[in-house]
């Protein structure tokens, strides 16, 4: 494990002390996985069970949409990698919803789902499907018209496939600026997530989401991010992520 990752950790749970808050959050992962492996980002099976079960045990529900201040956990999982398919069995036995944020481009791609599972998913209450836009590009480093394409074309692309609405949006890499709001809105995503650690009805600006990122998370350290220890890292999160 890296220094820097040991400092992390080491403040995260170092934070939590000072935490006791049930406040509502979202948490997010890339992918599980059991015997094979479709990214380095992914968590196994093992390791997702024991993040439910600290959820569950520490007395959070956990919900598709968050509507209540505290006691709610939103878990959604960024790219459609092909492990949350092949391991959809262990979402159905723990019986959690889950959203699952797709890169429209991406579903012919090697190592993620593809169209015809997509659609399989989306028969399941389940699973909600929502836009991580058509081609993964950092919508902070690119112009108007391109992240405009970007939001569009995801939308309207899901939305013809799946025969659903399509209103919320996590953008890539978790970066983006006020350029990127706008857009969003004007294309009408009504929720926008990123990856800056808090609460959940603690927004960001313009109606931007927090989540914390937790796909490799031990158990100590799932606990103070549940609390919100995570939320030391807020400022060198929003240097990082917003431009």
């Amino acid at each position: 494990m890296a220094v820097s990752t040991q400092i992390k950790i080491i403040l995260i749970r170092f934070a939590s002390m000072f935490c006791c808050s049930k406040k509502s959050k979202a948490i997010f992962y890339h992918d599980i996985h059991s015997d094979q492996r479709f990214t380095n980002m992914s968590t196994s099976v093992e390791l997702f069970k024991k993040h439910i079960q600290i959820i569950r045990e520490s007395g959070h529900e956990i919900v598709s949409k968050i509507s209540k201040e505290t006691g709610q956990i939103e878990i959604s999982f960024d790219d459609a990698y092909l492990g949350l398919y092949c391991n959809f069995n262990v979402i159905k036995e723990l019986d959690i919803p889950i959203q699952l944020f797709v890169v429209s481009s991406f579903l012919e791609k090697d190592n993620h789902i593809n169209k015809t599972q997509l659609l399989e998913l989306n028969k399941s209450d389940l699973i909600t499907i929502s836009s991580h836009t058509n081609s993964h590009k950092i919508l902070s480093e690119i112009d108007a018209e391109t992240c405009r394409f970007e939001l569009t074309e995801s939308k309207k692309g899901l939305e013809e496939l799946l025969d659903t609405e399509v209103n919320s949006l996590c953008f890539p890499e978790g970066k983006f600026n006020n350029q990127t709001i706008k857009i969003a809105n004007e294309v009408g995503y009504e929720k926008k997530y990123s990856s800056l650690p808090g609460f959940y009805f603690d927004e960001f600006t313009q109606g931007v989401k927090k989540r914390s990122l937790v796909q490799f998370a031990r158990e100590k350290e799932f606990k103070a991010i549940l609390k919100g220890g995570d939320h030391i890292l807020s400022l060198w999160y929003k240097l990082k992520h917003f431009k």
